[in-house]
């Protein structure tokens, strides 16, 4: 089995740290304590608690919902609409509660509209992709006849903004709801929705 890097233990120690206290609660001391380093042997891989968050915002930016849920066999349910809504939303929720995404998520709520560097933290930035995958798809379906004709953009936040709902107080909240409560909500949303705009 392959080792982590320091670099990259760094990162998950770091995130554990602010999404706990917050950027401005969180020390490079605890940060390398938690690591079993020195506090002076972090600076081997970052400047400062600064370039830390960067490293976590940019790390988490890049990992593109489309790459790690859209997938063939996802694609192939599309004849079904109704039925590739529900099996998308599940994947995406559980996409969102990984460890690593239940924290970061946390990080993004405490930390929003604050500026670190020169980046302004934002909930809708890191939407974005979910947004985009949406509004493709019922672009796609409005074309296809499958559901009335809407502004996509319009559906793609009606659809997405009840799921970011259920991920920033039901995943991510302190009172975790079992997963197949989560799942139950989700189905219920997708019914509701697809009865609202099928054709």
């Amino acid at each position: 089995m392959k080792r982590k890097s320091t670099k990259k233990i760094i990162l998950e120690k770091a995130l554990e740290h602010f999404s706990k206290q917050g950027y401005a609660g969180a020390s490079i001391r605890q940060i390398a304590r938690s690591v079993g380093i020195r506090e002076s042997a972090i600076y081997n891989h970052f400047e400062s608690k600064e370039e830390i968050f960067l490293a976590l915002l940019y790390q988490f930016k890049s990992q593109t919902i489309s790459k790690e849920i859209l997938n063939d066999e996802l694609l192939d349910q599309l004849s079904n609409p109704e039925n590739f809504l529900k099996v998308f939303t599940r994947r995406l929720i559980d996409f969102w509660n990984t460890p690593q995404e239940r924290k970061f998520i946390r990080v993004l709520l405490m930390e929003q509209f604050t500026k670190i560097g020169s980046s302004e933290i934002s909930i809708s930035e890191y939407l974005t992709d979910l947004r985009s995958i949406c509004k493709l798809i019922f672009g796609e379906m409005s074309k296809n006849g499958i559901i009335k004709k809407f502004d996509t953009v319009v559906l793609a936040d009606e659809f997405a903004a009840f799921l970011f709902l259920l991920r920033s107080e039901k995943i991510s909240g302190d009172e975790k709801l079992p997963i197949t409560k989560i799942y139950d909500l989700a189905e219920m949303h997708v019914d509701f929705f697809w009865n609202s705009v099928k054709a």
